[in-house]
């Protein structure tokens, strides 16, 4: 895809605590293939980059468009969440309080 791709997929394999190893098993492809991908060696697979932003827990537009990383905290944590928001506001007065219920008790770690 490109030297940025390539550059933040290994930041965020790294941030997540892989190893090349590990990623490798988990998506059954070769430590090699790992390796290319982050070199910029070898195109990367629209599907791969998929896999590897469900692995590592990271927003796929994080790996392809710079412009996305240029954007504030705030904005990309907002983008991230958009369709979360979406949905939160088309619920219920009632169930919308349910959900706040639910979060304050996650966070609390009773649930």
């Amino acid at each position: 895809m490109s030297y940025f791709t390539a550059k933040k997929l290994k930041e965020a394999r790294v941030n997540a605590g892989l190893s090349q190893d590990d990623v490798a098993a988990v998506l059954k492809i070769s430590r090699r293939k790992v390796t290319a991908m982050e070199a910029d060696e070898n195109p990367i697979l629209v599907d791969d980059v998929i896999q590897l932003s469900y692995l590592y827990k990271v927003d796929v537009r994080e790996f392809l468009f710079e412009s996305y990383i240029d954007q504030g905290e705030e904005q990309v944590l907002f983008n991230r969440y958009a369709s979360v928001f979406r949905l939160f506001d088309q619920l219920s007065d009632k169930d919308k309080e349910d959900v706040v219920w639910v979060l304050k008790q996650r966070i609390k770690g009773y649930i």
